[in-house]
């Protein structure tokens, strides 16, 4: 899989500001919504690694394959 990018949903918007201005537990909701759109790209779970970026008026989420990163 090479990189992918998209803006962010509204929904993982919300999301991700609540979560970067320190609320906790909100990991698995933020991942859950990075899994719904790649199964609607019809794209395998498959060990990835996944940045948010943040724009002018919203996120863009990053995709990547986790093959070559160290742990």
């Amino acid at each position: 899989m090479d990189t992918l990018i998209w803006p962010a949903s509204a929904e993982l918007c919300a999301l991700l500001l609540r979560y970067y201005r320190g609320e906790a537990g909100l990991w698995g909701e933020i991942m859950a919504c990075v899994d719904q759109e790649l199964a609607r790209r019809q794209l395998p779970p498959v060990p990835r690694h996944v940045r948010f970026r943040r724009t002018a008026d919203g996120y863009l989420v990053e995709v990547r394959s986790a093959d070559g990163f160290q742990v």
